[in-house]
């Protein structure tokens, strides 16, 4: 079963007050290096896709259960598509992959092909 939730976060005023102080062009920078952090805030939909088993192999072949979640988010007036990693706290710890779009159809029909 798939599990599709509306959010409703954003954080458009954090990419406008990084553009403030440190210019459009490290702004991206900052931006696309934070991916992970921007896209799993500012998203608007979510849809859990199961589980993964992620191993650390420095840390004595230690396991970690991680929810593999394709998230719908829209920053800075570009929808995005996203599929993220979650640890069990909520918290996104990697960002697979992301595509953008120009309207929210497109990216939502993107959300539910999503795997």
């Amino acid at each position: 079963m798939n599990m599709i939730s509306t959010i409703g976060r954003g954080c458009d005023a954090a990419v406008h007050a990084l553009r403030a102080e440190f210019g459009a062009v490290l702004a991206a920078r900052i931006i696309e290096a934070e991916a992970v952090d921007f896209l799993w805030e500012a998203r608007v939909r979510e849809r859990y896709l199961g589980q993964q088993i992620s191993w650390d192999f420095d840390d004595g072949d230690a396991s970690q259960e991680l929810s593999r979640i394709s998230i719908l988010s829209v920053l800075d007036g570009r929808w995005y598509v996203g599929l993220c990693l979650v640890d069990g706290e909520g918290a996104a710890v990697e960002l697979l992959w992301k595509r953008p779009f120009e309207c929210r159809g497109e990216a939502e029909f993107e959300l539910v092909r999503a795997r």
